[in-house]
């Protein structure tokens, strides 16, 4: 037995599909401009049957929630008259449609208390039975009475016809009318009316139950009737689009194929829409007759001999289940195949139609690829087995001759057939059988399951056999059979294969492969589960529909306290208005979003969870998937920490830097100055000591003389060089594109004087456009070619060459010469101040060039090293950033 929990679980699953129809087929309707006039058509009738199913799970789910006892009513303070003339304000179009005198009659002002929007539910069900029930030209009369403060009296009439008694739907709708009007305290009575139709008396107490809550004067603009599910989608299921016009085009695009030369299948349906389906499903290979009541396909079957019938149950005029009794009474059409379409998953139904005449019995909703394939292989059942009953006496005689003509039909099916005597010996097998046993047809004729299967599969087999056999009936199962990756889902039909006196001599089946359907539903379910991120579906309601087990390994809860309690509970208060924010941006439609909040463990801990979410969908649905990311958080905070504390340090390093820079200036002033001053003292007077003593010294003393005088020059330039140098890194740089060969070339010019009376050759090779100041570019150029100048000078003939490439980061510049070279240990020491790798009586200077080219270097952005071999010269290069394109 199903408990209501079950309908209620079976109701929540159905929805999240249903949505995926109604959204994008909407979506589509309202903005596939490139649709066909066909298409259009068949999204309209998609959505407006899912629309139509989506409310009576709705029904369904708030049936359950009434037997379990978990409805809970909302009472409000309501004047009935208005909303009454409210709902049936609605329905005013619609009557006017079908020229139906619609007449609401309710001038009592009567103030109750009730849960509106129940209420309102019970006279749209009512006034939706009672337009199913109206002929077109009919009455419906509403009537609204009772006394203040006591009760309350709601009447709907309406005249009935044979055509519309048996309307599906109808039942629930008013098992939920009786159910909400019980839950109030009231009560429902129908009576029949002269006019065919029927009288719904409701009477409601005017006042709600003593300690109720109550709210007053609900305002109609929140009850939002007009745009909720029930209504729109009950008017939409009672003014179907063109009903008229759809049956015609039905018939004339059935009846209008008279190819003979194909099977015949007659189609009785009285739903236009469903009808249209049928027919484009089977007018490909079959030729359709169509009819939309029972009688009229009664006829039609007589005058015409269709190959298989398809028809519905409640059909006006002839009923379903009277027309297979009058069909099997006519003689030419007992061996008619009949398809019995219902909406009513009803064992004893099916088995009463079954064993009535029908052979198949289809419960909605089902695919056209599957009418298709049921047509087929009962037209393929019905061309055997009338052959097989034609040859039954003298099978064994005409086996060979008649053996081709069957076996072309059963070897052009793509599904497996076979037909098994009594003790389950193959009689007979088609090629699909032979390729999925992987044995030829002769190995299998003869054999039983038991010698083809494992025994628990033959068991299986041999046990629905039997049930076909004793019941004498076709029957559908599902069945497992080997194959080489498996295990796979069969799909079977079988029938009993009976004598002329009703005795079955034989079984014949039909089996189809379904198992990449079945393993497609359960890879995607098992992907749900095992998913390491957390999945799950909640409403607008701040409820979890459902959730995969990643919910409860990261925050502990179980999957049941999960779902009973609104999720903002488990959410940081911190976070909750900004969850709210973004439930509410989802909810008007908002596309993909991303934030983040916390959530609280079961253990009392908090962790940050990254969100992911699509739009809402129209019946509230929220689809969303979460990640913890509390390390990620953690460290970022960390890291978050460990910047402000690098900040600060580096704050307090470069206040110190700039104190230092402050001291260091300072420093070179009095060094400039203090120093300068001596200096300037000692060359002038070695200058007057020379004139004054000129002609007396004797060539040692003036030798002294010459010393001090050149060594306060060379401290003088010392002093200067090393201002100039530390003011460098001070300049501001100007940078500008650059031709580094007139540069070099002007450069190389300036050290002319150094040049005369030797051979120096300077060789300048291809040097594109550099960018860099070029003031301090030319000190560069000016250091580099006057250190070559200068340690070519041992050289008979001295060779400079300067040389450009583009590198990986930029250009690259090399100053070559033939001098004397330097030791590699000492690579390190050649760009330091002061640092000379020569003795100053071989070579002058004072050893500040090279550190000037690399601060300058530096300063653009580049790198300075150098490569040298003693006695055979040096290359000393440096590199550049590219030059940005114009």
């Amino acid at each position: 037995m199903k408990t209501p929990q079950f309908f209620s679980d079976v109701s929540h699953e159905l929805r999240t599909h249903l949505a995926l129809i109604l959204g994008p087929s909407e979506a589509l309707l309202a903005h596939g401009h490139n649709l066909t006039g066909v298409q259009r058509r068949d999204l309209d009738v998609m959505r407006r049957n899912a629309l139509l199913l989506l409310r009576h799970i709705d029904d369904l789910l708030d049936i359950a929630r009434m037997d379990v006892g978990r409805m809970k009513l909302a009472y409000a303070e309501v004047e009935l008259a208005s909303l009454v003339r409210e709902v049936a304000r609605h329905f005013e179009p619609l009557a006017s449609q079908r020229h139906i005198s619609f007449v609401v009659d309710a001038p009592v002002l009567l103030s109750i208390e009730v849960d509106v929007e129940k209420l309102e539910r019970v006279v749209l069900h009512l006034l939706s039975h009672a337009f199913k029930s109206t002929p077109d030209g009919g009455s419906i009369r509403v009537v609204v009475g009772g006394k203040p403060g006591e009760r309350a009296r709601l009447e709907v009439e309406g005249t009935g016809s044979e055509r519309t008694r048996g309307v599906e739907g109808r039942e629930l709708g008013l098992s939920l009318v009786r159910d909400f009007i019980e839950l109030h305290g009231g009560q429902v009575q129908v009576t029949e009316v002269p006019s065919g139709g029927a009288l719904f008396q409701v009477e409601l107490p005017c006042q709600a139950p003593e300690g109720t809550q109550v709210t007053r004067h609900a305002p109609e603009e929140e009850r939002g009737l007009e745009a909720g599910l029930a209504l729109r989608s009950t008017l939409e299921e009672l003014t179907p689009p063109a009903p008229e016009r759809v049956q015609e085009a039905v018939a004339a695009q059935a009846d209008g194929a008279d190819d003979t030369s194909r099977p015949s299948v007659l189609v009785v349906k009285d739903n236009a829409e469903l009808h249209r389906f049928m027919v484009e499903a089977l007018q490909d290979d079959y030729r359709v007759i169509s009819a939309f009541n029972g009688q009229e396909a009664l006829e039609k079957a007589r005058s015409l001999r269709p190959d298989l019938i398809l028809t519905g149950i409640q059909l006006p005029h002839l009923s379903g289940d009277a027309l297979v009794t009058a069909l099997r009474q006519e003689e030419s059409l007992e061996r008619v195949p009949i398809v019995v379409l219902s909406t009513r998953d009803d064992e004893a139904l099916k088995l009463k139609l079954l064993c009535e005449g029908a052979q198949d019995y289809l419960v909605k909703p089902f695919s056209a690829e599957e009418v298709r394939v049921r047509v087929r292989n009962l037209l393929q059942l019905k061309h055997v087995r009338e052959e097989l009953e034609r040859r039954n006496l003298e099978l064994e005689r005409l086996w060979g001759r008649e053996e081709a003509h069957y076996r072309a039909i059963l070897d052009a099916s793509p599904a497996v057939i076979y037909v098994k005597d009594v003790q389950g010996r193959y009689l007979l097998v088609n090629k699909a059988f032979e390729a999925f046993l992987r044995r030829t047809r002769e190995d299998i004729l003869g054999r039983t399951d038991e010698q083809l299967y494992i025994p628990e599969l033959a068991a299986a087999f041999r046990r629905n056999d039997v049930e076909v056999l004793r019941r004498r009936v076709p029957m559908e199962m599902e069945e497992l059979a080997p194959h080489v990756d498996g295990l796979h889902n069969y799909w079977s039909v079988k029938f009993p294969l009976l004598d002329t006196s009703g005795r079955p001599y034989a079984l014949g089946g039909i089996s189809t492969d379904i198992t990449l359907q079945k393993r497609a539903e359960e890879e995607r379910e098992r992907f749900f589960q095992l998913a390491p991120d957390m999945f799950c579906i909640a409403g607008l309601d701040a409820y979890f529909k459902r959730i995969n087990p990643a919910f409860t390994r990261v925050l502990g809860w179980s999957e049941e306290e999960l779902l009973a309690r609104p999720f903002l509970d488990l959410i940081h208060p911190e976070d909750r208005e900004r969850t709210n924010h973004e439930l509410a941006e989802i909810g008007q439609g908002a596309h993909a979003l991303q934030f983040e909040n916390r959530y609280q463990c079961k253990d009392g801990t908090w962790r940050w969870l990254s969100w992911t979410t699509a739009p809402a969908t129209p019946e509230g649905m929220i689809y969303a998937a979460a990640r913890d990311i509390t390390v990620q958080r953690e460290v970022q905070e960390a890291v978050h920490q460990l910047n402000h504390q690098l900040e600060k340090r580096v704050s307090e390093r470069t206040q110190q830097l700039e104190e230092a820079i402050r001291e260091l200036e300072s420093f070179s002033y009095t060094v400039s100055h203090d120093l300068r001053a001596p200096l300037r003292h000692i060359t002038g007077f070695v200058e007057l000591l020379e004139r004054h003593v000129r002609g007396s010294l004797d060539a040692k003393a003036q030798g002294y003389v010459r010393t001090i005088a050149s060594s306060a020059q060379r401290g003088g330039q010392l002093v200067d060089d090393l201002l100039a140098f530390s003011r460098m890194g001070r300049v501001e740089m100007r940078q500008s594109r650059i031709e580094l060969e007139p540069l070099v070339a002007e450069v190389w010019e300036e050290l002319a004087p150094e040049r005369e009376g030797r051979q120096v050759v300077l060789q300048v090779g291809p040097m594109p456009e550099a960018r860099g100041d070029p003031a301090m570019l030319r000190l560069v150029f000016k250091n580099l070619l006057g250190n070559a100048v200068k340690y070519t000078r041992p050289r008979p003939e001295a060779r400079v060459e300067v040389a450009a490439e583009q590198g990986e980061g930029g250009l690259v510049v090399h100053v070559k010469d033939n001098g004397v070279g330097f030791d590699m240990a000492y690579e390190d020491k050649l760009f330091g101040v002061f640092q000379r790798l020569h003795r100053a009586s071989e070579f002058e200077g004072t050893g500040i060039g090279l550190a000037h080219v690399r601060r300058i270097i530096t300063r653009h952005g580049g790198r300075t090293w150098a490569v040298g071999t003693v006695g055979q010269g040096a290359t000393f290069s440096f590199s550049l950033p590219a030059a940005p394109s114009a």
